[in-house]
């Protein structure tokens, strides 16, 4: 396909042999080529790039640094793509990891070497593996767009060796543990909140985003599609929508939190009116704080260890109590499939990789059952 020329100076789009067309203009002595599905698709990416130029929001060649890089990459294109959770945990990686250990470099000077001798560094200085594995993560995905744009011919990160992950295995309750937190929980704030983690596998955040619409009595069905997290400077935020499809999910409720809902909303009037006008009435949440606003997560963990110690257990986190609720269904002999739909995990293999060292427990029961077939 012959280019489809526009007037001179102004560049030309033409069909690429891998399908794409490809959009090229001169600046500054500079050759810049865009990408895109439709011939108007590249165009616009690269008129667009060009006015970035201009305004001095982006920089080619030598001239760009790593650090103008990253933080035009990640303020100007993948923050459309991400929530302000994801948002906030970029900015972090990039201020207090990649941007001091190459924020001065030219961006065409970054090498796997380079990248390579840093994650060492990292690791010998004692930083976890799977935190090497989210740096990595995150600047392989900057570079990966780099290349994508034409701004870099390879992306240095696809031949580094990264550390093994370490996989640590779920600090879990029992049966009878379980049971005494619960108990020792009975009369205090979070009770409601434990037993709810316990039965339904939620996490943290998608229990304090619930809020009383959410929760079916009629159908014993809990509607998980929410979660808080908390943002430094922002307070607790909710993000409407969880980040995988698996994750908005129904779960089933069991007698013991349908028995125990008109107590929660017991205690919850009796807060409501000691709050007064300080009452956020729009919020209507299962678990508020003693102002009807979003329960601190901070402080949902400080009464746990609390709790915890009352019932003479060791220390552990509120995830913990997750990981507890899908051991025990194991345990119990529930079909895998069915735990990882009630956890929300995007495939089995997930599930099976997390809690598959219950499994082997269960083979005795299998053996048996054998048996008595056979």
């Amino acid at each position: 396909m012959a280019n489809t020329r526009r007037a001179q100076g102004a560049g030309s789009v033409y069909l690429r042999k891998d399908g794409r067309f490809a959009a090229s203009a001169n600046y500054e002595g500079k050759r810049i080529t865009k990408y895109g599905k439709t011939k108007k698709e590249a165009w616009d990416s690269l008129q667009s790039y060009l006015d970035d130029l201009k305004q001095g929001k982006a920089v080619i060649g030598p001239k760009q640094t790593v650090k103008q890089y990253l933080e035009h990459w990640l303020e100007n294109e993948h923050r459309l793509e991400i929530g302000i959770v994801s948002l906030t945990r970029y900015r972090s990686v990039l201020r207090a990891q990649l941007i001091p250990a190459f924020g001065d470099l030219q961006l065409d000077q970054l090498t796997r070497e380079k990248v390579q001798a840093f994650y060492v560094e990292k690791l010998d200085s004692g930083l976890a593996p799977n935190t090497i594995h989210s740096i990595h993560a995150t600047l392989s995905a900057a570079l990966n767009s780099a290349v994508e744009n034409g701004i870099l011919a390879k992306n240095v990160c696809l031949k580094v060796v990264l550390p093994r992950k370490l996989r640590k295995k779920p600090h879990v309750l029992n049966k009878e543990q379980a049971t005494r937190l619960v108990a020792a929980a009975r009369g205090k704030r979070l009770w409601f909140l434990i037993l709810m983690a316990m039965t339904t596998g939620a996490r943290v955040g998608e229990l304090l985003s619930l809020h009383w619409e959410d929760i079916d009595v009629n159908n014993l069905r809990i509607h998980i599609h929410r979660t808080v997290s908390r943002i430094p400077g922002l307070g607790q935020v909710e993000r409407s929508q969880p980040k995988t499809k698996s994750g908005s999910r129904r779960v089933v409720l069991t007698q013991a939190v349908v028995d125990g809902i008109s107590e929660q909303k017991e205690y919850i009037e009796q807060i409501r009116q000691h709050a007064g006008i300080r009452w956020h009435n729009d919020l209507d949440l299962v678990f508020p704080n003693r102002d009807g606003s979003y329960l601190n997560s901070e402080t949902v963990r400080s009464e746990l260890r609390m709790i915890l110690t009352e019932a003479g257990l060791d220390s552990r986190k509120f995830h913990e109590l997750r990981h507890s609720a899908a051991t025990l269904l194991f345990a119990a002999g529930v079909n895998p499939k069915v735990v990882q739909e009630m956890l929300g995990h995007s495939n089995i293999a997930m599930t099976l990789g997390l809690y598959g060292d219950v499994l082997p427990d269960m083979q005795q029961e299998v053996a048996d059952i054998m048996d008595d077939i056979f």
